[in-house]
């Protein structure tokens, strides 16, 4: 989309220096972006400067960017992309290879359900870096747990290394209940989070 409805920067790798990928994202990592010109700086530093690779994709309205990210990352780097258009800074995103970082976050796709005994709602759960960028090599059980009139329906608990840093399940109020749910996820190692959804009746 036009940069001005919104700016995107999007890397096509996970910033991590474990044992499947020693050297970083390597030679010709890509980024999506929409932007003029971006700048990576590595620990603060400029490491290199990029520009669409216009050449290798004449057809695409918003080419990717093309950089050289194999790296020592024995030192756990950070790594901030910056977006420029018209030679203004527009957008700027971090990422952290360093795990213990890490944080365990939640997300619910309805605020609010029916109490018909049928709806749901999935909850959301992962892995992400002090930045909020995916961890894709996260692993551990996650255990979901409920207050309040509630019902878990999916894999209890969920084994994230199985899914790469992630993992669902849905949330269903039991039928003719009110009030809220309050619905928890304990990570063996990143500790415990909770969201609230409110149950709502049907008019008929």
């Amino acid at each position: 989309m036009d940069p001005k409805q919104r700016a995107v920067i999007e890397p096509n790798f996970y910033w991590d220096f474990g044992a499947s990928t020693p050297s970083g994202p390597g030679k010709g990592a890509l980024i999506f972006s929409n932007l003029q010109r971006l700048e990576l700086l590595i620990n603060g530093k400029l490491h290199s400067v990029v520009n669409p690779d216009r050449e290798g994709f004449p057809h695409t309205k918003y080419p990717p960017f093309l950089v050289d990210l194999a790296i020592d990352g024995s030192a756990k780097p950070e790594l901030r992309i910056n977006g420029y258009s018209g030679g203004a800074l527009i957008l700027s995103r971090s990422f952290s290879s360093d795990p213990a970082s890490d944080q365990l976050v939640l997300q619910v796709d309805d605020s609010e359900i029916f109490n018909d005994g049928s709806d749901a709602t999935r909850l959301v759960f992962r892995v992400v870096d002090k930045f909020g960028a995916p961890r894709l090599f996260a692993g551990g059980l996650v255990t979901v747990s409920i207050a309040g009139p509630g019902v878990i329906v999916g894999d209890n608990p969920f084994d994230l290394t199985e899914s790469g840093g992630g993992g669902a399940v849905w949330i269903k109020a039991k039928p003719g209940s009110r009030g809220r749910i309050r619905v928890f996820a304990h990570h063996v190692s990143l500790g415990s989070r909770s969201v609230e959804i409110n149950i709502r009746g049907i008019v008929r």
